[in-house]
């Protein structure tokens, strides 16, 4: 259970170290993999789910993308909360739940992947705040 969590957590600081690499597109990239983070569901989903979980897994696509896009348009605190609702929504509806199309370790994977990036943004959006005197 400890093992998917932690190569979450080393995937996720991949990401955002990649995100940080890209000068002036990091908020860009780090919305963009939100995005992707709830079409993978989606995709699954229609994998053979059917329908109702697919309903599901699209009204999740438009919360995450708007959470997304109040990131890159308002504050980082809605990104960076948008990955810790993520969070909630890969534990809510996924973790204990039977799914012929999500293996057992996938959401436990995302946990520590959505955590490490959310935690990225609280530092980041904390961090101008913490230098003044």
């Amino acid at each position: 259970m400890l093992l998917p969590i932690l190569g979450g957590a080393v995937l996720g600081a991949l990401f955002t170290i990649f995100a940080r690499a890209r000068k002036g597109a990091e908020v860009r990239v780090l919305a963009l993999g939100l995005v992707v983070a709830a079409l993978i569901y989606v995709g699954l989903a229609l994998a053979g789910s059917g329908r109702e979980w697919l309903a599901i897994e699209m009204a999740g696509l438009v919360l995450f993308g708007c959470l997304a896009w109040l990131g890159l348009r308002a504050s980082r605190w809605w990104l960076a909360m948008g990955w810790v609702a993520h969070v909630a929504w890969d534990v809510g509806l996924h973790l204990d739940r039977a799914q012929a199309v999500v293996a057992a370790w996938y959401p436990l994977l995302c946990v520590g992947f959505d955590l490490v990036v959310a935690g990225f943004l609280v530092s980041a959006a904390l961090g101008p705040a913490r230098s003044r005197p």
